[in-house]
């Protein structure tokens, strides 16, 4: 079950910061076969056109990180949508894949699967463990019950369903809105506190809990290289990158936005988990290595969101 370069592979959600950066590693790795369907064309949480899809275009391979997702503010204020969409976009795609012999499958959650208080640095067998951090639960829950769903599938059917865990991801086309993640809404924010001139930035939580970043082109090489070589369905966890406080984050991109202000801790907002560190050390045993320091990541996040702002302006 080896992709070759004319193998149909199919990436969710490609115009999404994952699925585009998946597909550029697909590219720079020779695979040509490459399926992509925008959302206007294919809408994912409709079981009917799923299937559809799956008997039309028959995928051997499919990477499959689709449906809503935000950061702290989003899972707080909209967890109906994301329990709902997310459940229902699975469902169809998992079930479709079944159905229609894809050789193998990557599913991909994120860290927020895993207990609150699980052992840290956090190895795949803590999953399921204990209880989930409240202020993403809704979502979270989905995400777990996509991992079932592949042990599942594998154990009555012989697919071979890979379900991942990825570590807080970020870089270009990251959403920097409030619903987006922290790293890319807190930018926005402290750009725009730098061209009014406030001389304050209130930000959510004390600053204390950690989170580790890894850019978003490591996570997809990650991810093929898990498609390339991982020989097993066990749970396995895309990890890498640096691990910092809210706190460091912010001084870090204070520097990169130029944002001279002070930065005010509320902490009556919510911190969300105060860590949440992935062991990579299966990911590390394919041979894999993180290629984006984290200041070049930022930097990077930090140019886009300029031609961003830049290109909607001029509009």
């Amino acid at each position: 079950m080896t992709m070759t370069s004319n193998s149909a592979i199919y990436v969710t959600q490609h115009d999404d910061m994952i699925g585009a950066s998946i597909v550029s590693a697909l590219r720079r790795n020779g695979y040509e076969n490459i399926i992509l369907r925008s959302g206007d064309e294919l809408d994912l949480s409709d079981e009917t056109q799923v299937d559809r899809f799956f008997a039309l275009e028959k995928p051997e391979y499919v990477f499959c990180f689709a449906g809503p997702h935000g950061g702290i503010i989003k899972n707080v204020t909209h967890p109906a949508d994301l329990i709902y969409i997310n459940l229902k976009i699975q469902c169809a795609i998992l079930h479709s894949a079944y159905k229609y012999g894809v050789k193998k499958l990557l599913f991909m959650a994120v860290g927020c699967v895993y207990p609150i208080e699980a052992p840290q640095p956090i190895k795949e067998d803590s999953f399921m463990t204990g209880k989930m951090e409240p202020t993403s639960v809704a979502y979270s829950t989905a995400r777990a019950a996509g991992i079932e769903m592949c042990r599942a599938y594998n154990v009555q059917y012989n697919t071979f369903f890979i379900p991942s865990v990825l570590a807080n991801y970020y870089g270009p086309g990251d959403d920097y809105s409030d619903n987006g993640h922290v790293l890319a809404s807190l930018l926005r924010k402290m750009c725009e506190a730098r061209d009014l001139g406030k001389n304050e930035l209130a930000l959510w939580g004390t600053g204390e809990p950690k989170r580790q970043f890894m850019f978003v082109d490591d996570i997809a090489d990650g991810a093929v290289l898990i498609m390339e070589k991982y020989e097993d369905t066990e749970l396995v966890n895309i990890a890498g990158g640096q691990e910092i406080s809210i706190a460091e984050l912010a001084g870090a991109l204070k520097k990169v936005t130029g944002y001279k202000g002070k930065l005010i801790f509320d902490s009556e907002k919510p911190n969300g988990a105060m860590r949440k560190l992935l062991d990579g050390g299966k990911l590390n045993a394919l041979g894999f290595t993180s290629r984006i320091s984290f200041e070049d990541g930022l930097k990077k996040v930090y140019d886009d969101y300029v031609n961003c702002t830049k290109g909607a302006n001029d509009i």
